[in-house]
């Protein structure tokens, strides 16, 4: 065998080794730990619904930039005692999640699901370096549609700037990452320095809570409209709980709420201290699985008219 045909059959098993250890993995009894997370995944990649979904949405608030989009007001309760004269007066915003808001990141939990995982930070971080999570269906269009309309998009995601992954040349890989990722889809602002905000990218944005960083957006802008998966992209949840008849009105006309089967806050409210430092993933698993199952209803609640 010549030097030239032994080096290009390595590179062509080279090629070939993801997909033999998947069909080894789905040719072995499918892994306990994450199957939860299989049909929340497949819904969001199979489903024709979600992906209907996904574009009921976006062509939602498409329509909604000529009306309630444009009207004076702003979307953010962190504007809500703002002198009118003095937001309308500011250039304005769209702020959006990114993860299941604009990409799609259902290719990374069907990988965990896979080998029996379940999220963790460097499983995480890898897939983001590959910056290849595709569009959710009709973000582009939207987003795009509001550039054009004169908004300024802000992406404000919980993917983090840890210490720990910095290097010499590269103070938060993970931003890096994530602009060279919106980019390849040709997002509005994707190459401006402050349209994209990270967890922990500066000290007082240390928390998942996004209302530190609407604060700093709503300083010089007036944010119109909010897009996210989580009722947390837009309200803390105690908030919403509060005063969810004042603000409802905002759902479908300056907020835009996409589904996510896969996780979120709804999810870590009823799983919240079922694991410990001590527990082996095994046992976590069993015990986050049995806190789900408690957490079922039964029967719906006494004179109620909705399913809630």
């Amino acid at each position: 065998m010549t030097h030239v045909s032994r080096a290009v059959l390595i590179r062509s098993l080279i090629l070939l080794l993801p997909i033999v250890s998947t069909a080894s993995a789905i040719a072995a009894e499918p892994p306990v730990i994450g199957r939860e997370q299989v049909n929340a995944t497949l819904w969001m990649q199979r489903s024709t619904e979600y992906e209907i979904s996904a574009l009921q949405v976006y062509r939602l608030a498409t329509e909604r930039l000529a009306t309630t989009i444009a009207a004076p007001g702003s979307a953010a309760l962190e504007q809500q005692n703002v002198d009118t004269k003095k937001l309308a007066a500011m250039p304005t915003a769209i702020v959006v999640d990114l993860d299941e808001t604009v990409l799609d990141n259902s290719f990374y939990q069907a990988r965990r699901a896979l080998l029996g995982g379940e999220y963790d930070e460097p499983s995480w971080q890898a897939w983001m370096r590959e910056a290849s999570a595709p569009a959710i269906a009709g973000s582009v269009e939207f987003l795009q549609a509001a550039s054009r309309a004169g908004h300024k998009i802000f992406y404000v995601t919980n993917r983090e700037c840890r210490p720990i992954d910095a290097k010499p040349d590269d103070a938060c890989p993970a931003r890096t990452a994530t602009l060279r990722n919106l980019q390849a889809l040709n997002l509005p602002n994707a190459a401006d320095r402050d349209a994209l905000s990270l967890r922990r990218e500066r000290p007082e944005w240390e928390s998942s809570d996004k209302t530190v960083r609407r604060k700093w957006i709503a300083a010089t802008h007036r944010i119109v409209a909010l897009v996210g998966d989580d009722l947390r992209d837009f309200v803390d949840r105690p908030v919403y709980a509060a005063r969810a008849d004042e603000l409802a009105p905002l759902l479908g006309t300056r907020w835009f709420l996409l589904p996510n089967s896969m996780y979120g806050s709804w999810e870590r409210a009823i799983t919240a201290g079922a694991c410990t430092s001590g527990m082996s993933a095994a046992e976590c698993a069993t015990t986050t699985t049995r806190k789900r199952y408690e957490a079922l209803k039964l029967e719906p609640s006494a004179g109620a008219a909705t399913s809630r």
